[in-house]
């Protein structure tokens, strides 16, 4: 046989060799200075909880040559929502308290709020995400406002620019997120 056959046998055994006593070694601690003052990388934390095991790896992550498939990041929203524009209306409108959220359906209502130096004056917010896309169709936001007059609260009229603007305001946001996760990920 070639010399070449018993150079691949060997190298073969060797590699074998190796894996099982890396394998089967155990870690020693160094208390050197030095050792201690060097930067340690970050670790990430495990996807499944402590004591199960993780069913996505493949030999291809665990040896680093592929990338494991990365988990949807923020809140748990619907079908036909985006977390990305959900998260956005929550930062947004975070100046006031929420009266109702729900992610799922993607629904978003404020409670209402008297703006500085207008006491006699009140505002409610309501959003409404329509799809996952991150497009101006895909979110919807209603203003309502009422004034207080001398037998109660009466409904008043909002500038069409205030929905549009509270809007585009949330799409900027959601751009924001979405460029800080794509960074993230880099």
């Amino acid at each position: 046989m070639p010399a070449l056959y018993y150079r691949s046998l060997i190298a073969a055994a060797a590699s074998v060799s190796l894996l099982a006593s890396g394998c089967s070694a155990t870690r020693v601690a160094q208390d050197d200075a030095v050792a201690a003052q060097l930067p340690r990388a970050p670790q990430e934390a495990s996807a499944a909880p402590d004591g199960e095991m993780d069913t996505e790896a493949t030999i291809w992550t665990v040896l680093g040559i592929a990338k494991k498939p990365s988990r949807e990041v923020g809140p748990r929203t619907g079908a036909g929502v985006s977390p990305i524009l959900w998260q956005a209306t929550l930062d947004t409108l975070s100046f006031v308290e929420m009266e109702a959220s729900d992610p799922v359906a993607g629904l978003a209502v404020t409670n209402w709020y008297s703006p500085k130096g207008k006491p006699n004056e009140r505002l409610r917010v309501t959003a409404f995400i329509k799809a996952r896309a991150l497009r101006s169709d895909s979110i919807v936001v209603t203003v309502e406002r009422q004034t207080r007059t001398s037998s109660g609260w009466q409904d008043g009229t909002v500038a069409a620019d205030v929905a549009s603007s509270l809007e585009g305001d949330i799409l900027q946001r959601a751009r924001q997120i979405h460029i800080a996760r794509i960074r993230s990920e880099q």
